[in-house]
């Protein structure tokens, strides 16, 4: 994915927060997917699938999060319902692209899984790091907790509420962590 991809999937997430007046780190992911008009269930998936999202069309939610109840940890679980979202909106179009989102029938046969590394999943990655990261916020946080050449990854993670390795990849590709 190339940086002006990656510039334009940070302004969404960040357009996002913003018009839904939600704060960072967000607090509870499951809320924030209610307040957009989804609903999560735990389903066990096919093939080892952490989660998957689907387009109801006439039902009382708009769309499905599915979680694999295996998933046991909390944080992962949250980065996996952001990813999710980035599906929905980056290549579902929901509340983004009307033409799009409503072309899309019944939203199975192809649904974006977390499981795999395509264009889509990096992006559905992207935006969920952004979405549970924001740059300004990260960058701001990754200050605080640095001291003598180093970032301490733990309490930068638990700001935001995932896992040091979500963190670290943040900051990678933020160009504050080196990739060594």
């Amino acid at each position: 994915m190339n940086s002006k991809k990656r510039k334009k999937i940070n302004t969404l997430s960040n357009t996002l927060l913003h018009h839904l007046n939600i704060d960072s780190p967000i607090d509870n992911i499951y809320d924030l997917v209610r307040e957009l008009g989804g609903n999560i269930k735990e389903e066990d998936l096919e093939d080892g699938m952490e989660a998957k999202i689907v387009k109801n069309n006439e039902e009382e939610y708009k769309f499905t999060i599915y979680l694999n109840p295996d998933t046991l940890n909390e944080k992962r679980r949250r980065f996996s319902i952001a990813h999710e979202l980035g599906h929905l909106f980056l290549h579902m179009g929901y509340l983004i692209d009307e033409n799009k989102w409503n072309n899309i029938t019944k939203y199975e046969d192809s649904v974006y899984y977390r499981f795999g590394h395509n264009e889509e999943e990096y992006e559905a990655n992207e935006f969920a790091a952004s979405l549970l990261m924001p740059e300004e916020e990260f960058k701001e946080v990754a200050r605080q907790h640095y001291s003598k050449g180093y970032y301490s990854i733990g309490p930068i993670a638990e700001h935001f509420k995932v896992s040091e390795h979500a963190a670290t990849n943040r900051g990678r590709w933020l160009d504050i962590f080196s990739w060594e």
